[in-house]
C-alpha cells in the first residue's frame, strides 16, 4: 500500500444539500481532497460510481464538476463554503495524524471506522449527515496499471499510429512511468539525464526480453516485469492529441536497452529516487500469477452499495476488476500487449 483512497457521498438533511468527494494521500500523510456539493433539489446530478479505481473516478469527477458548476449556479459557491470547512477541519486536527487514520483504518479493512471518521467530518457542517463510503488501498503500480489501460482505450482516437511506426520507435520495448500523484512531477518539469523509474509493459523482441531476463533477474518472473526498474529520460517531445496532449520519452534502461511511452502531459510521475528505493525495499518478489491468486482469494468486506438515495455505509476494500482484468491479460497472453500506443494508477 503506498496511498490511500476514500470516496463518499453525503446528504446534509438540516443543510439540505448534497455531496460527493474524496480524500487520497500518502501512506501517514495528509490527504489531498476535492468534492462537489449540490442542493438537495439537485442531488440526481451526482451520478459517479464510488467503486471506480483513482483514475477512472478522478477523471469521471472532475467532468461532472464540470457540468455541475455550468447547469447549477450555486453548486460552486456551496462547494467553495464547505471546502474551506473541509481545509480548516483536517488544519485543526493535523493533516498527518487525520491521513495516519484513515491509513491506519484502510490497512486494518475495519470498513466501520472508516466510515465513523468520515461522517465525523462532516458532524460540526451538518448535525444530522448521512455518509456512504467507498475505500481502497493503492499501490504505484495499480495507478500506472489503470492510467495505461485507461490511455489504451482512448489511444485509437487520439491518431498516434503514425508516430509509433516511426523507424526509431517501432520495435521499442514499451514502458510506462510511475504515477506519483501527491510528490511526482509532470514530463514537462523533467530534464533529459534525469532519472525516471517505469515498468516493462512488453517487449516485440523475444530474444530482448530473455536479455533483460538475465539482465535484471529480481524483476522478472515469468516473462513479466514485476519490481519497477529505473532508467534515464533520454528524450521527449510534445505531441498533439484530439483531445489533449502527451509527452512521447525515451528511457535508457541501461545495457543499451532504450523505451518508447508516451504520457498524457497532466499526469505526475515519481521523481525522487528515495521514493523509489523506498518502493523496492518494501516489494516482495512475486509474480504477477501469484499476485492475482491473491486478489482473487482475498475476502471482500461487507458492501453496501452506494446507490442514489441511500446513504448507509458503503464500504470495499476489493481490488479493482479492471486491474485484475488487465493483470489477468499480461499472464495469459504473454505480455503481448499490442499497443495501438499507448501509465498511470
Amino acid at each position: 500500500m503506498d496511498f490511500y483512497f476514500v470516496k463518499y457521498k453525503f446528504r446534509g438533511r438540516v443543510t439540505g444539500e448534497d455531496g460527493v468527494g474524496y480524500f487520497f494521500g500518502k501512506v501517514n500523510d495528509a490527504p489531498e481532497y476535492d468534492l462537489i456539493v449540490v442542493p438537495t433539489r439537485f442531488a440526481n446530478y451526482l451520478s459517479i460510481d464510488l467503486s471506480a479505481d483513482y483514475v477512472t473516478f478522478t477523471k469521471n469527477f472532475s467532468e461532472l464538476k464540470r457540468r455541475i458548476f455550468q447547469q447549477i449556479p450555486e453548486a460552486e459557491d456551496m462547494t467553495r463554503e464547505l471546502s474551506n470547512y473541509l481545509k480548516s477541519y483536517i488544519n485543526r486536527k493535523g493533516g498527518p495524524l487525520f491521513g495516519s487514520e484513515l491509513t491506519a483504518a484502510i490497512q486494518g479493512k475495519d470498513a466501520d471506522l472508516v466510515h465513523y471518521i468520515i461522517q465525523e467530518v462532516f458532524k460540526e457542517w451538518a448535525p444530522k449527515v448521512e455518509v456512504a463510503v467507498e475505500f481502497s488501498e493503492v499501490t504505484h503500480e495499480e495507478l500506472s496499471a489503470e492510467s495505461f489501460t485507461q490511455l489504451l482505450e482512448e489511444f485509437e482516437n487520439e491518431g498516434f499510429a503514425d508516430t509509433l511506426k516511426r523507424a526509431d520507435l517501432v520495435d521499442l520495448p514499451e514502458v510506462f512511468p510511475l504515477i506519483d500523484p501527491i510528490k511526482g512531477r509532470t514530463i514537462a518539469d523533467f530534464d533529459l539525464g534525469d532519472p525516471i523509474f517505469f515498468v516493462v509493459l512488453n517487449v516485440r523482441k523475444p530474444e530482448h526480453l530473455e536479455l533483460l531476463k538475465t539482465l535484471y533477474p529480481k524483476h522478472f518472473s515469468k516473462g513479466v516485469n514485476v519490481v519497477p526498474l529505473a532508467g534515464t529520460l533520454i528524450a521527449k517531445e510534445l505531441v498533439k492529441g484530439k483531445k489533449t496532449d502527451y509527452f512521447l520519452i525515451k528511457v535508457d534502461m541501461g545495457n543499451g536497452f532504450v523505451g518508447k511511452a508516451i504520457v498524457p502531459k497532466s499526469i505526475k510521475v515519481m521523481s525522487d529516487y528515495s521514493r523509489y528505493e523506498e518502493k523496492i525495499s518494501q516489494m516482495e518478489e512475486k509474480s504477477w500469477e501469484s499476485k492475482i491468486e491473491e486478489m482473487l482469494k482475498e475476502e471482500k468486506a461487507v458492501v453496501r452499495p452506494a446507490v442514489q438515495g441511500n446513504y448507509k455505509a458503503a464500504s470495499s476494500f476489493e481490488k479493482q476488476d479492471l486491474l485484475i482484468a488487465f493483470l489477468l491479460t499480461l499472464m495469459i497472453l504473454g505480455i503481448v500487449l499490442v499497443f495501438s500506443y499507448f501509465f498511470m494508477l
